[in-house]
């Protein structure tokens, strides 16, 4: 990055969207503030761009100035007025920067990155314990860390969570939210087209219209189709979520520095599935054979909290599986992957509750392991977001002690208000 800015606006407005991509000057952020005020009828009450141009990017002088900077990118990129507790979180994020990085940083360059952490993602002052609220500094620094690093190549991972749909209308929106997932994108492409990486490439993984759907969907969701015989129609909304996701990345590849593309999810679920094999054996309910999964260790926690979790939602009553088969070859839209979506599901609800935990541990596990031997860095995009999940990418970075290259982001479900950044959420777009 040279001392320009890409800016892009995640905010939930997209008030300054046509803004996207252009390289700025940090006196420019100053007037975008201003566009953003007039549209949304908000007086921000920020700084001067001579002001803004004159900080030092570690608040070594004017400290107040640097925070009224921060807050100002924050709202130019956010459409958020971040309160000041929010945003001294910024020291402390810099303060644990390597020396390096530190000293690599000027106020562009600090301004680009700094102020989109601070708005994407929640910290906590947390020591080695989890909290599914926040991120640990430690995270955070490594993840910074890696954006300001000279390097030929970055490479960043995101899952997105399984199709959702509420427990009492248990029914899939037709399509993804348009402007939540242009929201998390822009997002992303602020953070990955401000980084000093040569290339950069975004993966975006996501379950497509499969059989394995089949045990990637809450089973309400899917019964509910099963039942009205509408699984054709269930694995069409699949592949029209799929098509939109692939246009919105397909746009921001286009106009982004960085390289967005969509991965279906089926071939890393194989090889997890092949993970599992090697671990426990072919019906994935042997004793392991890897230690790293062995009593007491970090994986094995892991899959203690799994179950925990995942016995919430196991089903009591038995499934008729004959009948469901009937019930889509009757349907209006019988098909041969509805079938074999029905045979997966059957499959999956008759798996224990020790061998699902063992599999999404797996499942998490190997998404740490792949981004580490990429050198790459993950965000954490989907809904949930567990101590197990936590406990898995721990186990590949070598404990819990380890700062890890993974960042959720901000999730809410406060009132909107674009005071503080309590209610800004970028993870709940489906």
């Amino acid at each position: 990055m040279a001392d320009e800015i890409t800016f892009w606006d995640f905010s939930r407005s997209q008030a300054l969207s046509r803004y996207n991509g252009s390289r700025i000057d940090v006196r420019e952020i100053a007037e975008l503030c201003r566009v953003r005020g007039e549209a949304e009828a908000v007086d921000p009450h920020l700084p001067s761009a001579d002001e803004m141009a004159g900080i030092h990017p570690l608040a070594l002088k004017r400290p107040r100035r640097w925070e009224a900077a921060i807050a100002a990118m924050i709202y130019a990129s956010s459409g958020q007025l971040a309160l000041r507790e929010e945003i001294i979180k910024a020291r402390e994020l810099l303060d644990r920067l390597p020396r390096p990085q530190r000293s690599a940083l000027t106020v562009s360059r600090m301004l680009a990155l700094v102020p989109t952490m601070i708005a994407g993602f929640r910290f906590s002052r947390q020591g080695e314990t989890f909290n599914p609220e926040a991120n640990r500094y430690l995270e955070g620094a490594r993840f910074l860390s890696l954006l300001l690093e000279e390097r030929p190549a970055l490479d960043v991972e995101i899952g997105l969570c399984a199709h959702r749909a509420g427990v009492t209308d248990p029914v899939l929106p037709e399509h993804v939210s348009a402007t939540g997932a242009n929201r998390m994108v822009a997002f992303v492409a602020s953070l990955l087209d401000n980084s000093r990486a040569g290339q950069r490439t975004v993966s975006v993984s996501q379950q497509t219209a499969t059989d394995r759907a089949a045990g990637t969907v809450n089973s309400l969701v899917f019964l509910h189709y099963a039942h009205a015989g509408e699984l054709e129609h269930f694995l069409r909304t699949l592949d029209r979520h799929a098509d939109d996701m692939r246009a919105v990345l397909a746009r921001y590849d286009a106009a982004s520095a960085t390289r967005f593309r969509f991965t279906p999810l089926d071939p890393f679920s194989e090889v997890v599935e092949r993970d599992m094999a090697e671990v426990f054996g072919p019906d994935w309910t042997g004793a392991p054979t890897d230690p790293r999964w062995r009593r007491g260790s970090t994986l094995d926690s892991a899959v203690e909290d799994a179950k925990g979790k995942m016995a919430r939602f196991m089903r009591n009553a038995p499934l008729d599986i004959d009948r469901l088969l009937r019930l889509h070859k009757d349907s209006e839209s019988p098909s041969e992957r509805g079938v074999s979506a029905l045979h997966w599901f059957d499959r999956h609800q008759r798996q224990p509750l020790d061998v699902r935990a063992r599999y999404d541990v797996a499942f998490h596990h190997r998404l740490a392991l792949t981004t580490l031997e990429k050198d790459g860095v993950g965000i954490g995009m989907e809904r949930g977001w567990d101590a197990y999940q936590w406990l898995a990418w721990s186990a590949a970075y070598g404990s819990a002690r380890s700062a890890m290259p993974l960042l959720y982001a901000r999730s809410s479900t406060e009132p909107e208000s674009h005071v503080s950044l309590r209610s800004f959420n970028l993870r709940q777009f489906w």
